[in-house]
């Protein structure tokens, strides 16, 4: 497979798809098993009330829905690499409410040689629908120098 790192300059810029943050996905997510009594577990990303009762106005998304979005633009650029040695770091600076639509960014900084292998290293970030980021972060990937493989 060549991924598409391989055709990436520093300076480059991808984007992953825009999805929108779903209450089915929060529950799913956030509620707890599904099996469990009582179910949805009544959190600040299930339950308004719960949400309320620490500050909120409404319901928000957990941070690691958008963050799995991001990962998954990380596995689409590097492909089976990511799995062998790819590494985030991320913040989330703010919240995000449910029907809000997100959208996984990343930069390539840098291709440094590095003992037999290039490591990429990227910038990385999530927004919302006004531009926001609401994750913000770093990742790394080793590539080694024979076709694009990771070490």
């Amino acid at each position: 497979m060549n991924a598409p790192i391989h055709s990436m300059t520093p300076g480059t810029i991808r984007t992953g798809k825009p999805r929108v943050l779903t209450m089915a996905r929060a529950l799913a997510l956030s509620g707890g098993p599904f099996d469990m009594p009582g179910w949805p577990d009544k959190n600040l990303h299930t339950d308004i009330e719960a949400a309320r009762s620490t500050g909120l106005s409404e319901v928000v998304v957990s941070g690691t829905q958008w963050e799995g979005h991001l990962i998954g633009l990380l596995v689409e650029t590097f492909g089976l690499a990511w799995f062998q040695g790819g590494e985030v770091n991320v913040k989330i600076p703010r919240s995000v409410r449910i029907t809000e639509t997100v959208q996984p960014k990343l930069r390539l900084d840098a291709l440094e040689e590095n003992n037999g292998y290039t490591l990429a290293q990227l910038t990385v970030w999530c927004e919302d629908s006004s531009g926001q980021q609401i994750l913000i972060g770093t990742a790394k990937c080793p590539l080694s120098r024979e076709g694009g493989k990771a070490i």
